[in-house]
């Protein structure tokens, strides 16, 4: 649904944002809350399993359009009619998202990961879609939740534009409001006539081109030793249990923790790279195949690469910079003096140019090489682009106009 509003924002002069604020819910409002929450997965899992059934008997798979149909039909039932329709819409698309996932990585040749009936635990999120015509649900410091009720919610910054959907969900530590919302493109930042190549690592979260270094804040490792103290204590509880349900929040807040703690770093560090240059170089890692390796895999996914660079490319294009990816082969083996390629062992931490003797970081280098490659790759992309203009303009040119002979 997300990536909908997303793609309908950028046919406009709009951009989608998202608004998230925390609840001060009340007894009434939380149970009414868990009763749609509740209603909401049983659509899915019925929906779900009403797929697979209709695969196995007839061979042919239901789409989103028919079981829309058929919802409408269910809602004859005084028991579904009972809840609103919007709220039971977006679990059908939600599910029908999941099947389009499952399908783009049978085709890519990606484990599929087919889409699994959902546990109470599982499933924490419901959602609306709002009509140009609603007003927006907050007003003042109160949330009007359509088909569930009202609450007062903790306002930490103004809403902007016109809403599009209303999300709730519930975390470990409250229920949170989660508001997408439609604006208009923010004007583009001013240009500063810088560009940078970011060469991401372990022992260091980024070098830049220009020789910096952004230290790896290393959230994971430096709770670890709480996270596993934790988990011994919810696997000695006995399940089922009062205190293995307590021991199980407190496990899911330490991970919560680490989570927020990295989200909020590397929206620090993507914010201050998009404010000071123009464009903005990556290399394109594969970092799903770069898990595979045990001893690093702990290691990569505390830094979150990945996350890193969409965070980043989504704040550059808001802000009208140049986001690029690059191979990331050779990278590291370049010189970025003289050109010359050889061998860089991972251990080796220092460039030696075996050919013009120059001396450097190895990540500096690497980074140096990065800049390089993302300024060949958009100028080339420049260079295409008034090709075809200009091609163009000739065929305009040469086309006869009304009223020659």
């Amino acid at each position: 649904m997300i990536e909908a509003l997303h793609a309908m924002a950028n046919s406009k002069n709009t951009t989608i944002k998202t608004f998230e604020f925390k609840l001060r819910v009340n007894k009434v409002f939380v149970e009414v809350c868990e009763r749609e929450l509740e209603h909401s997965r049983q659509i899915y899992n019925a929906a779900l399993a009403e797929r697979i059934s209709c695969y196995r008997i007839t061979g042919a798979s239901l789409g989103y359009k028919e079981q829309s149909r058929h919802l409408t039909e269910a809602r004859t039932l005084p028991e579904v009619k009972s809840h609103l329709r919007a709220i039971q819409q977006d679990a059908i698309e939600r599910l029908d998202e999941a099947f389009q996932g499952f399908f783009r990585r049978l085709r890519n040749g990606e484990k599929p990961g087919f889409p699994r009936f959902k546990g109470k635990d599982r499933y924490r999120t419901f959602s609306q879609q709002y009509e140009k015509e609603r007003a927006c649900p907050i007003k003042g410091d109160k949330l009007t939740v359509p088909g569930v009720g009202t609450c007062r919610v903790r306002l930490s910054r103004p809403i902007e534009g016109q809403c599009k959907q209303l999300r709730i969900t519930r975390r470990v530590d409250g229920w949170y409001a989660l508001i997408v919302c439609e604006i208009p493109k923010p004007a583009p930042a001013p240009p500063t006539g810088q560009t940078v190549g970011v060469d991401v690592g372990i022992s260091s979260f980024a070098t830049l081109s220009n020789g910096e270094e952004i230290e790896n804040p290393r959230y994971l490792k430096n709770t670890l030793d709480n996270l596993k103290r934790q988990q011994r204590r919810l696997s000695r509880k006995k399940r089922g249990s009062n205190r293995r349900a307590k021991q199980r929040i407190k496990v899911a807040g330490a991970h919560l923790k680490v989570a927020r703690c990295r989200k909020d770093f590397h929206n620090k560090v993507s914010r201050d790279l998009v404010r000071r240059f123009d464009a903005i170089t990556v290399e394109d890692l594969n970092i799903r195949g770069m898990l595979k390796q045990h001893h690093l895999a702990q290691a990569i996914s505390d830094v979150a690469w990945g996350s890193f660079f969409t965070m980043t490319k989504s704040k550059a294009e808001n802000a009208g910079r140049t986001f690029e990816r690059v191979d990331p082969r050779y990278t590291s083996q370049i010189c970025s003096n003289c050109g010359h390629r050889q061998e860089m062992p991972l251990a080796i931490r220092v460039y030696e140019c075996g050919k013009c003797g120059f001396v450097i970081g190895r990540d500096h280098n690497s980074a140096i090489t990065i800049d390089r490659a993302g300024q060949a790759r958009i100028k080339a992309r420049g260079e295409r682009r008034r090709s075809r203009k200009r091609e163009h303009v000739g065929r305009t040119q040469l086309k006869p106009q009304r009223g020659d002979n």
